[in-house]
């Protein structure tokens, strides 16, 4: 069984990266996702199977940013 996540608030997490002084290409690059997949994830076109790389990229716990 497969577990579908979506952002609770992408807005929030472009920010967050942002305010982190890094581009979506370089956090995406540093937490080891593929930039494309990344912008699809913050445009919830895809589910993100790789939260938790992006949580803890973030310093966050999954269900801080994903609706689980």
């Amino acid at each position: 069984m497969s577990l579908t996540l979506q952002f609770r608030d992408a807005t929030s997490v472009r920010k967050e990266i942002a305010i982190r002084g890094e581009s979506i290409a370089i956090f995406s690059k540093r937490i080891g996702v593929n930039y494309s997949l990344m912008t699809e994830y913050l445009n919830n076109k895809k589910h993100p199977p790789t939260a938790k790389k992006i949580a803890k990229g973030l310093d966050k716990e999954i269900k801080d940013i994903f609706f689980i």
